[in-house]
């Protein structure tokens, strides 16, 4: 039988996140993931630090997350394509009034946000559509490459002694005496203690192989690039419903529009892209930024997000029997899987973490209904929009 110190369920880059910084104290570490490396929501990620100004709670993560960021290609030893250039949420005349909204609670963390009227926003941004009437603008956070962070992940896993076994989904957890002993796959039990729960959409499936709950719903996510541009902007950008970055090639890398809620499976692949999911978003794109309107899409991906009902993160021990730990980042995990994957590893170790995480933990829905996904109409075959 294999053994492990660790089995880290999930291999998107919140998992390999938390499984670099679990190898680099020396635990064994076993990474298992029921398709490939990324092919979920960290393969559909817009890309950005999200500095979380709406959620003041996150925000001291994400100012980890930051710091983390502008060393992490020195820390890995591989290239993630980061970008501390900043960010831009820009509005439009019908989502004006929610920002002026959201800028109170930014202003409240520590990062210096600026509200800004549509002029200015131009200044910074000439491409931006005309109707375009204020924007939230900070010089910090910043956006990096999804698919070159979650190799560069991997990659330096398997270089601190970490296995990384794709195709490998967990049929069961088994238990014994109130504690985790196993891991059953297709190939095989691993024997481990320890069972991080990083499987994004389906981290309710696997917490309930040992009779606990982790209340979080799935979407479906298109993602699409665009044929490569002069140069337009640096910084990460979000505005009519869609979150925009240029690559360092000149694509536009942009997702958003109305989501799909669906039920996951712990062995299917992911779904495929939409064509009114894609038009929806290109459309938005192209009224963000009319110069684009004509730009060719190369390709489009359809992969699955994971949210929680409040739509903040969850890092927390699971109850039930010991062992077995969990974060769900509701979609907006990229950005901050540095500082997530280490605040999860010090907590696997330690049972605490020196970064700021007892806000984020599965009490908060201790009065959740149980039927909470149909009370807030996120039950398959919905939208949101």
């Amino acid at each position: 039988m294999n053994t492990a110190d660790v089995v880290v369920v999930g291999a998107g880059v919140l998992g390999l996140s938390t499984a670099y910084w679990l190898a680099k104290t020396g635990s064994k570490v076993v990474v298992l993931d029921k398709g490939r490396t990324a092919w979920e929501a960290s393969g559909r990620a817009s890309g950005y630090l999200s500095l979380r100004g709406e959620t003041p709670i996150e925000a001291r993560l994400a100012a980890v997350a930051e710091k983390l960021w502008h060393s992490l290609d020195d820390e890995l030893g591989y290239v993630t394509e980061w970008c501390p250039e900043g960010r831009l949420w820009a509005a439009f005349p019908y989502e004006w009034e929610a920002m002026q909204e959201t800028y109170k609670s930014f202003s409240k963390t520590d990062f210096p946000f600026r509200l800004i009227d549509g002029n200015e926003a131009r200044s910074l941004l000439p491409y931006l559509s005309d109707s375009v009437v204020g924007a939230i603008h900070t010089t910090h956070g910043g956006h990096a490459n999804p698919q070159r962070t979650a190799q560069a992940f991997a990659w330096a896993c398997m270089d601190r002694g970490a296995v990384i076994r794709e195709n490998a989904p967990v049929l069961s957890i088994r238990t014994s005496g109130g504690k985790i002993v196993g891991v059953v796959t297709p190939d095989g039990e691993i024997a481990t203690p320890i069972v991080v729960n990083c499987a994004g959409p389906g981290a309710g499936k696997i917490a309930e192989m040992i009779g606990a709950e982790v209340p979080v719903a799935a979407a479906r996510l298109e993602a699409m690039v665009t044929a490569p541009l002069p140069p337009m902007f640096k910084f990460a950008m979000i505005g009519n419903g869609v979150s925009v970055r240029q690559t360092h090639r000149g694509n536009l890398h942009f997702n958003g529009g109305p989501h799909e809620w669906i039920d996951v499976d712990l062995t299917s692949e992911p779904v495929k892209p939409t064509t009114p999911i894609i038009r929806n978003a290109a459309r938005r794109v192209a009224e963000l930024l009319p110069s684009a309107k004509n730009i060719p899409l190369l390709r489009c991906w359809g992969g699955v997000i994971d949210l929680t009902p409040d739509h903040s993160i969850v890092i927390d021990r699971v109850p039930g029997p010991d062992g077995m730990f969990v974060s769900v980042a509701s979609g907006h995990g990229f950005g901050l899987a540095p500082a997530i994957g280490k605040a999860l590893a010090e907590l696997t170790l330690t049972g605490d973490s020196t970064i700021p995480i007892r806000e984020l933990g599965l009490s908060r829905f201790a009065n959740l209904p149980k039927d909470w996904r149909k009370q807030f109409k996120w039950e398959a075959g919905n939208y949101n929009t």
